[in-house]
């Protein structure tokens, strides 16, 4: 099947554990495929459990549809999606435990907007085994998109590559500090 939209893949990159609680700022990276051609890269910084990932992802180029890798970026930071979405995880993600350590630390919107989206989690199978979404598309558009993109592994090119960029300006930009 030959994808014909331009899907981005959006994730956080690296950034040290003293940046936790506002004190400092991580990428959000997008990057967009055409086919299995990365078209474009984009990326903004945003502050780690701060509240600006979703003003900030707006922000950035990006595709027809978006994979996010989880809507929880830089520590406890949140994008809240919009449409043409998949919010992918790998493996089951534990539901008590992120919503836990968020109300422990954060009595905002973002608990609720985290819970509204991982609460919804369905898995669906594919090609590399079982993997956990929500998403707004049609499940089988959805998932033929997520196989069409695990090439080499169950992770889908898009998100991987936002991932290995992320993690490179984030460590070049503590290195820079």
């Amino acid at each position: 099947m030959m994808i014909k939209l331009l899907v981005s893949g959006i994730d956080d990159g690296y950034f040290p554990l003293d940046y936790k609680k506002g004190k400092g700022k991580c990428p959000l990276v997008s990057v967009t495929y055409n086919g299995y051609n990365i078209v474009d890269v984009d990326f903004d910084m945003i502050l780690v459990d701060g509240k600006d990932g979703t003003e900030k992802f707006q922000g950035l180029r990006k595709g027809d549809i978006i994979i996010f890798d989880s809507i929880i970026v830089g520590g406890f930071n949140y994008i809240k999606p919009e449409k043409n979405y998949i919010i992918f995880y790998s493996s089951r993600p534990n539901l008590n435990s992120i919503l836990y350590a968020a109300s422990e630390h954060y009595n905002d919107e973002r608990v609720d907007v985290i819970k509204t989206y991982l609460s919804n989690m369905i898995e669906v199978s594919t090609k590399y085994g079982s993997v956990y979404i929500n998403t707004d598309l049609d499940i089988y558009v959805a998932r033929n998109i997520i196989e069409y993109y695990q090439v080499f592994s169950k992770i889908p090119e898009p998100i991987k590559t936002a991932h290995i960029i992320g993690k490179s300006i984030g460590q070049s930009h503590v290195v820079s500090d």
